[in-house]
């Protein structure tokens, strides 16, 4: 059985460690989806991009995007996001200094960050937690091997 999750829950998930995908509407109109971190924060979640890498390109020419994260383990949950997103220069390295930590923990993130210097020039990309879908698998089956 599955159903669509609740706020709670959604929250719960995105305070998760899970490897996004976000996805961007190439020229030719075919999506372009790429593995990323992400920072969830309020109505908000962050991604960090290099400048020049596609998805960043894809976005000043078609703001449209799509973001999904999913659990990996049963029971099985995913949220999507659809929606425009904003281009943010990066003013401090405290977003990704966070980033980091968040996925790395204080001294890896600090060695991550270390290892990543000097800084290649990088974007923010913002999204609005508004147009979404979600699944729960509310009755997970477990299969002997």
């Amino acid at each position: 059985m599955s159903d669509r999750m609740t706020s709670d829950e959604v929250d719960a998930l995105l305070s998760e460690l899970h490897v996004a995908v976000i996805t961007t509407l190439n020229r030719d109109g075919s999506p372009q989806s790429t593995p990323v971190w992400y920072m969830p924060e309020k109505d908000t979640i962050w991604v960090i991009a290099d400048q020049d890498s596609l998805k960043v390109r894809n976005l000043k020419r078609d703001p449209r995007v799509s973001i999904m994260i999913a659990s990996d383990d049963s029971p099985y949950r995913y949220v999507v996001f659809r929606g425009e997103a904003k281009l943010r220069d990066i003013e401090s390295l405290d977003l990704p200094i966070r980033m980091a930590e968040r996925y790395l923990g204080k001294v890896g993130g600090a060695r991550y960050m270390a290892d990543v210097d000097p800084h290649p020039p990088s974007t923010i990309i913002e999204l609005t937690r508004n147009r979404s879908a979600t699944w729960a698998d509310r009755k997970p089956y477990a299969f002997e091997d």
